[in-house]
């Protein structure tokens, strides 16, 4: 047997599955790395002022590989953080077709001969980060009772507000993307509330799910933007199953007073458009 034969094999077969398009003034570039669900990963190469920038094309949160580009689970992140560094991957907002602001990931060359190692590390980045977006880290019972919350919630608040005032899943500060709520209410140009819903199938993801609320509005508080906040209402799920008073409410009383934040329990969910 001729191992080294079988070698150039594997190197021409996989050189072979390499192709490019032109796009405008960047090049497709169609590597043979694939997601975990048989995408192959495309990167764009273009040069801008001396310098070669290869970018994802904002093909990971468009979702043009079949991935869950809205995946914001803790675990996720931690992945998607862990390897933007390790790669050294920056992120930018560039607006699409439609005008809608979409995140980039990008390497940048400053020399020819770096270019196809900085391909090397984008199409890992892409590959892995597609593919881990799919998994779902959380429980089918918890991930049902979050979602259930978030839609009701969300049809409630859209039937007391105009669309113009209200957006939802939002980043205080769309430039850092650090701190996202499920809504952001728009009195006007300088006044904000923010809301966060509080919900959980058990007692412990509801005490979570209090703790990350807690987080967030201390952190808004710190922002830049803290000035133009309004008011700042936690929206807590009466109907979910990790609402046990009695275990809860000690946590609740807690995010009131450290950081300025009105609960307002579903059940008396009427009282928010007077809030508002």
């Amino acid at each position: 047997m001729n191992i080294e034969s079988i070698f150039f094999d594997i190197k021409n077969s996989f050189s072979g599955i390499w192709s490019t398009k032109q796009r405008g003034k960047s090049l497709e570039i169609i590597t043979p790395y694939a997601t975990t669900n048989n995408r192959f990963v495309s990167v764009f190469l273009l040069q801008r002022d001396g310098v070669y920038i290869i970018t994802d094309g904002g093909w990971i949160n468009s979702g043009m590989y079949d991935n869950n580009p809205f995946n914001d689970e803790s675990c996720f992140q931690k992945v998607l953080f862990h390897f933007q560094n390790a790669y050294d991957v920056k992120e930018t907002n560039t607006p699409n077709k439609s005008n809608h602001a979409v995140s980039h990931y990008y390497v940048k060359a400053t020399s020819q001969v770096d270019i196809a190692s900085k391909i090397f590390d984008l199409a890992t980045f892409i590959q892995n980060v597609a593919s881990v977006s799919q998994i779902t880290f959380e429980d089918k019972e918890e991930k049902e009772t979050k979602e259930r919350f978030v839609s009701l919630a969300n049809d409630y608040i859209k039937s007391i507000v105009t669309p113009e005032q209200i957006k939802f899943n939002s980043y205080l500060n769309a430039e850092k993307k650090e701190i996202k709520f499920n809504a952001i209410y728009y009195r006007s140009n300088n006044e904000i509330t923010l809301l966060n819903y509080v919900t959980g199938s058990t007692v412990s993801y509801f005490s979570n799910s209090i703790f990350k609320a807690n987080t967030l509005f201390e952190m808004a508080d710190e922002s830049i933007y803290s000035g133009h906040v309004r008011n700042k209402i936690a929206l807590v799920d009466t109907n979910a199953s990790g609402f046990v008073k009695d275990k809860i409410a000690h946590y609740l009383i807690h995010l009131q007073k450290h950081t300025g934040t009105q609960t307002l329990e579903w059940v008396y969910r009427d009282k928010l458009a007077s809030i508002l």
